[in-house]
C-alpha cells in the first residue's frame, strides 16, 4: 500500500490526520505499507519531513506491517541519510527511484543503485517508473541491477510486462512488483510477487480479493474485482489535474480527510460526481 501523506489547511505535515486511513488498512488485511512515494508526495517534501512521517508510520504500526521506505532524492547523499533514518526506525526495506532530472547514463544510475545498496542495512527494492521519471531503462540495465548484493527485485510502475518477464526469468528469486493499478491480475499473472499501487488508499478490499483470486488459480473471479477497480480508475484519470488529487479527493469523500496535496498541484475543477458515485458504489474501503 503506497500511503498518501496528509496534510493541514496551511500545508504543513499532519501525520496524525493518517491514523485512522492506516488503522482501517491493517483492520481490513493489507499486508504493508510503501511510504514516501509517489502517492505519499515524497518529492514534495524535505528530508525533515519525510523522516518524520516514516517515523510515525513505524510507530503506528508498530511491526503490524511490512514497512518499505521510499528514499529516492535527486542526491545521493540525501537517499543515503534517509535510508539510515529507516533503518534505525524499523523498516524492513528501502526502495528509490533512479535519479532522474539531469541526463544520467545507464551506468550512473546502475552505479547509484550499487552506492545505495552498499551503504544500506537493509534489503533494496529497486523501483522502476519511467512515466515520472522519463528514464526507460534497458533490460540489461534492471537485471544488472537485480543482481546487485542486498537488492532483492523492483518495483514495476511500467506497463511494459514483456520486460517484467524477461527480468523474474533471468533472475531467478528476484521479486518483481506490479505498479499500474489497472493490470494488477495481469501482473500477478506473468508471476510479479504482489502489488503496490496508488488506488489501493481508495479500494483495498477488491485489490485484497485480486491478490488472493490470482493466487487461488481463479482468474474468473480476479477479473470481475479487476474490472470494478477499473470503472473507478477510468473516471479518476478522466479528471484534471490527475491521480494524486483525484485519491486526496476519494478518501474525502469516503470520511478520510488527509488534506489537500501539495503545490504546484491544483483543486480539481472538474465534475466528479461520477467519480464520487463510483467509488462509494464499489465499497472498497
Amino acid at each position: 500500500m503506497p500511503l498518501v501523506t496528509p496534510f493541514d489547511e496551511k500545508g504543513d505535515l499532519a501525520p496524525e490526520q493518517a491514523l485512522p486511513l492506516i488503522e482501517r488498512h491493517l483492520e481490513l488485511g493489507v499486508q504493508g505499507f510503501y511510504v514516501g512515494g509517489s502517492s505519499g508526495e515524497g518529492f514534495l517534501q524535505s528530508v525533515a519531513e519525510r523522516s518524520e512521517y516514516m517515523r510515525f508510520v513505524s510507530e503506528t504500526t508498530k511491526g503490524r506491517a511490512i514497512l518499505i521506505a521510499q528514499v529516492g532524492a535527486l542526491s545521493s547523499r540525501d537517499a543515503h541519510v534517509l535510508t539510515d533514518f529507516a533503518a534505525k526506525s524499523g523498516y524492513d526495506v528501502v526502495s528509490s527511484t533512479p535519479p532522474f532530472y539531469f541526463n544520467y547514463t545507464e551506468q550512473e544510475i546502475v552505479g547509484y543503485y550499487a552506492d545505495l545498496a552498499e551503504h544500506s542495512e537493509l534489503p533494496v527494492l529497486l523501483y522502476n517508473t519511467p512515466g515520472t521519471t522519463g528514464r526507460n531503462l534497458s533490460v540489461a540495465a534492471q537485471i544488472e541491477m537485480l543482481e546487485l548484493p542486498n537488492v532483492i527485485g523492483s518495483k514495476h510502475t511500467d506497463v511494459n510486462f514483456f520486460h517484467a518477464e524477461r527480468l523474474i526469468h533471468a533472475v531467478p528469486g528476484t521479486l518483481i512488483f506490479n505498479g499500474p493499478d489497472e493490470m494488477l491480475t495481469g501482473g500477478l499473472a506473468m508471476g510479479m510477487a504482489g502489488g503496490i499501487g496508488s488506488t489501493y488508499n481508495l479500494m483495498p478490499r477488491h485489490y485484497l480479493d485480486i491478490y488472493r483470486h490470482v493466487r487461488d488459480d481463479n482468474l474468473a473471479k480476479a477479473r470481475e474485482s479487476q474490472a470494478i477497480v477499473n470503472e473507478v480508475i477510468f473516471e479518476l484519470l478522466s479528471l484534471s489535474p490527475g491521480v494524486v488529487p483525484g485519491i486526496k479527493l476519494g478518501l474525502k469523500v469516503l470520511g478520510y480527510d488527509v488534506g489537500a496535496p501539495r503545490k504546484p498541484f491544483q483543486a480539481i475543477e472538474a465534475d466528479t460526481s461520477r467519480f464520487e458515485r463510483l467509488l462509494v458504489g464499489c465499497d472498497g474501503l
